[in-house]
């Protein structure tokens, strides 16, 4: 069982309550799928609790924001990219693109967008074409990405697409932590989805506490679990 969780942004508290669940699973492996800081109060943690696990891990598009040192801070992304380490910054510029296993089921490939674009969006819904596009650019039986917020599994042609939502701000409704996990069977990938409570009290008293430009955005974020 290969475990895949991704956008953290910045929520230590919903993190630590996903590796707690998946220390009690123990898959094989965990990979992370990017956008590990930016948006909640505790980015330099998130980053310093990865780098302490040595999970695989690819870079999402808000990490490509963080890599150097703000000369002031003027908004959510010169706070955050403050927060980090030299360390931090530069761990995050040479985390991968993607993420490739071979298996007898197939290659398994974890990006956090789109084989193409590290912020290019592929909804829920997308045309068949598009998802057909995704397998072919990824050269896979599975991919699985994060960015969107919602998570999903998805057949085509034979093939699987999933999206592990949000460990840390989830965008379809639900407010708790969301990660994925897939499994070889029968020579074909299974995915199953994954929701873990979290003390979101305690993340959005931290956020009120911080003076991140962002946090009110944050904090709704929480609150809504929507965009």
């Amino acid at each position: 069982m290969i475990a895949v969780i991704s956008d953290i942004h910045g929520n230590l508290w919903a993190l630590e309550a996903v590796l707690r669940e998946l220390d009690r699973m123990h898959p094989s492996r965990v990979v992370v799928g990017g956008d590990l800081a930016l948006g909640g109060p505790k980015p330099a943690e998130c980053v310093a609790l990865f780098r302490r696990r040595g999970y695989p891990a690819i870079r999402g598009n808000t990490d490509e924001w963080l890599t150097k040192a703000p000369a002031r801070i003027t908004d959510p992304i010169s706070w955050c990219s403050a927060q980090l380490s030299e360390e931090d910054r530069r761990f995050l510029a040479e985390l991968p693109f993607l993420w490739r296993h071979q298996d007898q089921a197939g290659a398994l490939v974890v990006i956090h967008a789109t084989p193409w674009s590290i912020s290019d969006v592929v909804r829920p819904d997308a045309a068949e074409h598009e998802v057909r596009r995704v397998f072919e650019e990824a050269d896979a039986a599975a991919v699985v990405y994060a960015h969107i917020h919602q998570a999903y599994i998805r057949e085509v042609v034979g093939k699987l697409l999933v999206n592990t939502g949000s460990v840390g701000v989830p965008f379809d409704g639900d407010w708790r932590a969301s990660f994925a996990t897939l499994t070889p069977d029968g020579g074909r990938w299974k995915a199953s989805l994954h929701r873990v409570a979290y003390d979101r009290d305690s993340a959005i008293a931290a956020s009120r506490r911080s003076d991140n430009p962002e946090r009110d955005r944050f904090i709704k974020r929480l609150e809504s679990a929507a965009f």
